[in-house]
């Protein structure tokens, strides 16, 4: 358990720096993006000056700053409008080569152009969040019907088999797969190391599936399950049961009982309340499959 937590804890700490490497990476790039839109807007608003009033130059300088909120945020907007503002007061504005400025027309002008600029970051802001919470939503869509169609491919109990054909192998190659498609979506979702009990005729518990074959469970990881299964509610990481184990352990109920428990190397109180919500329906996908394999088991052998 010692060398799990570890190798845990130095996977994360290596993707925490992939991830922060990567965004900084990012941001440059972004930033370098945004500076060569204000400049290129910049030669444009050199020779618009000869066309246009210079007055009014002040508003080409909207269009990076929309870019910039559409592609990469808010604080890209705000930085190509800001930016904008004081090229153009810089350059385009008498006296040239100063911040100041005296023409009434220009003030009024440059007070147009926050309001405009920050109206439209805003709606802009909303349009994205609006997006990604979409998005959200329907990539967890297609995850559950994933889930449900792998679980559904599985062995069917009433199609293929009857009560007297069924053997301990088949059962114990359908309990495998069982165990093994549950990990795989956790994997999925958490990327941490996890396992899967199902309960025994005798009503104890035996793991069934593990991420990792040097994955090391140990008795504090048993007694929690087995607490789990018992009372068919959560306990280990981060609530008030079972503390002590790293583990955080949730049942998979049907109507009548519970048949299994799904443990994740994880603190309950670090998870997103999406993740605990598809770890609940993986929890729910497996005990439906595993329900009739279970009973069967306890009626006919």
């Amino acid at each position: 358990m010692h060398n799990a937590n570890q190798n845990k804890d130095s996977g994360m700490l290596r993707n925490e720096a992939t991830g922060v490497r990567t965004e900084r990476t990012d941001k440059a790039r972004q930033l370098l993006i945004v500076t060569l839109m204000l400049t290129l807007t910049t030669v444009i608003n050199v020779f618009l000056e000869y066309i246009i009033q210079p007055s009014s130059l002040v508003f080409v300088y909207l269009v990076p700053t929309i870019a910039g909120a559409i592609y990469f945020g808010t604080w890209a907007a705000v930085l190509a409008f800001t930016a904008g503002f004081f090229i153009f007061n810089f350059g385009f504005v008498e006296p040239y080569y100063t911040l100041h400025i005296s023409n009434p027309q220009d003030i009024y002008n440059i007070t147009v152009y926050f309001s405009m600029a920050a109206l439209i970051t805003y709606l802009i802001n909303i349009v994205r969040r609006q997006y990604a919470f979409l998005k959200n939503r329907l990539d967890r869509v297609s995850l559950i019907e994933e889930m449900s169609r792998d679980f559904l491919l599985l062995t069917p109990l009433e199609d293929d088999f009857s009560a007297q054909t069924i053997t301990e192998s088949l059962r114990t190659r359908v309990f495998n797969q069982l165990g093994q498609l549950a990990i795989k979506h956790v994997q999925t979702i958490m990327g941490t190391p996890s396992l899967i009990y199902f309960r025994e005729e005798d009503g104890t518990l035996k793991v069934w599936a593990k991420s990792s074959v040097a994955l090391e469970i140990t008795e504090r990881e048993n007694t929690a399950a087995a607490w789990t299964l018992n009372h068919g509610e959560v306990s280990g990481a981060g609530t008030h049961t079972c503390e002590d184990t790293p583990f955080y352990f949730i049942p998979m109920k049907s109507l009548k009982d519970s048949i299994g428990v799904l443990g994740i190397l994880s603190n309950s109180k670090d998870l997103f309340p999406e993740q605990r919500r598809l770890l609940g329906t993986i929890a729910n996908l497996t005990t439906m499959a595993a329900s009739g394999w279970m009973n069967l088991k306890s009626k006919d052998l």
